[in-house]
């Protein structure tokens, strides 16, 4: 089957309160809190000479090396309630509420994290829908920062590569599109801003990070994946690979539509 990796418009399937969604139940597999990423000391690995890697912290750059972000998943946690869960139209994404609970799976090629991690799935689902949240940079732009491999139980697989800017975006910040120069090339994004628990492809107002960027997003924000599915297939698992270097890619939460 062709390669689909753009993130796809919400009405690539139709949706109705009859569709029948499943949520998968990561707490398993969830190896940190989402507001850890620029709270860790990403050492290893790492050249042994002078060069304009990112800074131990995960982010920043070369004139503003002790550069941090505010993440903040509060106002999600709260919006998640006793059901953990929230919501995208009638599109449910499971979620801890609990503030002491992991709520992602993190993976990166630094060693703070495993390089790939694979969830099993069962069943049939032809379209996924996945809350992502980690991080990317400058240096990775133009390429695959990392790939969801779904596989099915006759041994194909459906690949998802996430590619700065189309459809990775960094969780403190958001794209500066001009339509010529600066542009994803891409449908934007629902994302979830993980201070507030609002779903929005519009954010109205910006904050500044010092000597990094002058739009970015108070408490960060995690982005919706859209990946189509064989309906005719038995799913097997779901793989999460980080592939570039100096980033940190994760899963919130997969939602599958039956």
């Amino acid at each position: 089957m062709p390669v689909k990796w753009k993130t796809l418009p919400f009405t690539a399937i139709e949706l109705s309160a009859d569709t029948k969604f499943s949520t998968i139940d990561l707490n398993p597999y969830f190896n940190d809190k989402v507001t850890q990423i620029f709270k860790n000391k990403y050492l290893s690995p790492r050249p042994q000479s002078p060069t304009l890697q990112i800074p131990w912290q995960g982010i920043g750059n070369w004139c503003y090396p002790l550069t941090d972000a505010n993440i903040n998943d509060s106002g999600t946690r709260v919006k998640a309630g006793a059901e953990n869960k929230i919501y995208l139209n009638n599109i449910p994404f499971a979620t801890p509420s609990a503030m002491e609970a992991n709520n992602i799976l993190y993976t990166s090629q630094w060693d703070n994290y495993p390089h790939s991690a694979t969830i099993p799935l069962s069943g049939k689902a032809e379209h996924a829908y996945l809350l992502m949240a980690g991080s990317t940079n400058h240096q990775q732009s133009q390429f695959t920062n990392a790939k969801i491999i779904v596989t099915y139980t006759d041994g194909t697989t459906d690949e998802l590569p996430l590619i700065n800017p189309s459809n990775w975006y960094p969780i403190e910040q958001d794209y500066m599109e001009d339509g010529y120069a600066f542009t994803t090339g891409a449908p934007k994004p629902y994302r979830l801003l993980l201070k507030t628990g609002e779903f929005t492809k519009t954010i109205n107002k910006y904050s500044t990070i010092k000597g990094f960027s002058n739009r970015a997003i108070d408490g960060g924000a995690a982005t919706v994946i859209e990946m189509n599915l064989n309906k005719a297939k038995e799913l097997s698992s779901m793989k999460l690979e980080t592939l570039a270097n100096e980033v940190v890619v994760g899963i919130m939460s997969v939602t599958l539509v039956r």
